[in-house]
């Protein structure tokens, strides 16, 4: 019943990615599977700038299961790879820790990986980057040393990195690792075995790009846009809070940890070393980019929970030592953690609350201005989405204009241009799109702009401003508040 339970709560956890539909995140990857499914390329035929793995899984799921709902697929896959995630981790800890202990353990994991307020209800890259980091840290911790588990740990950690660019410096920790304390000759052998199979699933990816066009644009969204979004980042603000106040419940525990194996550092094993390295690399990573979003804590959580094993079992057994000073530190962070526990608890529940209204809010809305769409014009529409409300091209089932989804490459500073506003406006000038849609941007179309701005919010847009002010006409109207949709239909020559 143990493994049951877990996957059972993995999925209570994520469900109400069922019924209040993805993210922005979310929905592109979806979308990015069916344009794959379809026969065309991401990045040449849809604007993204995350590695294809997740598009090309989604584009697997949808072959496999095609009488499913395209967003169902993705949640599905979520769920699988979640839930073997946190398998594999109770698998870590039920080695080295009580059977209670660490079904205690692995369910504060489990919350840290699949709650809504991190996970979103599912569909982000770091849902499925963390099942091969986890199974690598795995296979390094258990199996034995050798050229093998060195290939094995490369293929993985390549997998990671295919799903998300935060997973690269945590795969570059788990390939040393699989490498060390080793003769010269024997690292050496190692080392080529990783990388040689760390080499085969993103050559094979890279060859597929290559042959059909889109290796170029796959560069400069990944790369050159990526550099540019990163520089335009508003920096941490308020999440950085939300953040600490999610992991605060693990502060201590962790800091034990690390303080006692400081002190006896033969006394722990390399697993919780490498959990060690995982989280001062990924940390580094993320103030580098200057840029935190919640679902990021995914790629933190098991590791913070496999360090804090031994905090926790270190403050249930100095509780019971015959030495008073030892007993009253231990009882006394024991409060302290309860009472941080409880905040975190809170914090996980309050913004819960938070992301699962707004994302029902936004729900309905889109769900309102697709059944328009459905309704009002052919199936073969063409529509602009003024925005980032990406999910409207699933729900109406209506084709994208281009390879822009949505909307923030078109005013992140540095990456978009004038020139670019100018060949838009060119396209739309010798074939207009049938139907525009604004939905809620950085940079609005005619609605006032956001007070705060949001970035980024670099606006080269006025051009096509003025092309629908003479060539359409606002249709209809949903929502209210700050999630507002307006549809703008082609005025018919003549």
């Amino acid at each position: 019943m143990r493994p049951v339970s877990l996957v059972a709560l993995t999925g209570l956890l994520l469900s109400p990615g069922l019924w209040l539909g993805p993210g922005l995140d979310s929905a592109v990857y979806t979308l990015a599977g069916v344009v794959i499914r379809e026969g065309r390329m991401p990045y040449l035929d849809l604007f993204d700038h995350k590695p294809p793995g997740l598009y090309i899984l989604n584009a697997a799921g949808q072959m496999v299961l095609p009488w499913l709902d395209p967003w169902v697929v993705s949640w599905l896959l979520t769920f699988g790879f979640a839930a073997a995630t946190v398998l594999v981790v109770d698998l870590l800890l039920r080695r080295r820790m009580s059977a209670s202990a660490s079904f205690a353990m692995t369910g504060l994991c489990l919350i840290g990986i699949a709650c809504h307020a991190i996970a979103y209800g599912g569909g982000l890259t770091e849902s499925f980057a963390i099942l091969p980091l986890v199974a690598a840290l795995w296979a390094v911790s258990t199996l034995s040393p050798g050229w093998r588990t060195s290939a094995e740990v490369g293929v993985l950690a390549s997998i990671a990195c295919l799903f998300s660019v935060h997973a690269v410096p945590v795969a570059a920790v788990l390939g040393l690792a699989s490498i060390a304390r080793a003769r010269p000759a024997e690292m050496a052998r190692r080392a080529t075995a990783g990388v040689v199979a760390a080499a085969a699933i993103p050559a094979a990816v890279l060859i597929w790009l290559a042959a059909r066009g889109a290796l170029g644009d796959a560069i400069d969204q990944i790369a050159v846009y990526n550099i540019s979004y990163r520089a335009s980042s508003s920096g941490f603000g308020y999440v950085l809070l939300a953040a600490c106040l999610i992991l605060g419940c693990l502060a201590v525990p962790v800091g034990i940890a690390v303080v006692r194996m400081v002190r006896e550092p033969r006394s722990f094993d390399r697993l919780r070393w490498i959990c060690v390295a995982w989280v001062v690399v990924e940390t580094a990573t993320l103030a580098y980019e200057n840029r935190l979003f919640l679902h990021y804590l995914i790629l933190l959580v098991p590791p913070l929970v496999v360090l804090a094993g031994p905090g926790f079992e270190w403050l249930v057994d100095t509780m019971r030592s015959p030495r008073r000073g030892s007993r009253n530190l231990a009882i006394l962070l024991s409060a302290l953690t309860a009472g941080i526990l409880a905040v975190s608890g809170a914090a996980v529940v309050g913004l819960t609350a938070v992301t699962m209204s707004g994302a029902g809010t936004e729900q309905a809305v889109t769900d309102a201005t697709s059944a328009w769409l459905d309704a009002h014009t052919p199936a073969s529409a063409r529509v602009f989405l003024w925005g980032n409300d990406t999910y409207i091209y699933l729900v109406a089932n209506r084709p994208s204009y281009d390879s822009h989804v949505y909307q923030l490459p078109m005013v992140t500073a540095g990456y978009w241009t004038p020139d670019k506003t100018a060949a838009i406006l060119a396209a739309w000038t010798a074939a207009p799109p049938d139907a525009i849609v604004e939905t809620p941007a950085t940079v609005p179309m005619f609605r006032p702009q956001p007070d705060p701005p949001t970035l980024p919010n670099y606006d080269t847009l006025a051009p096509l401003r003025a092309f629908v002010r003479a060539n359409y006409r606002l249709e209809a109207t949903f929502g209210s508040g700050g999630d507002i949709e307006d549809i703008y239909v082609l005025i018919p020559t003549g």
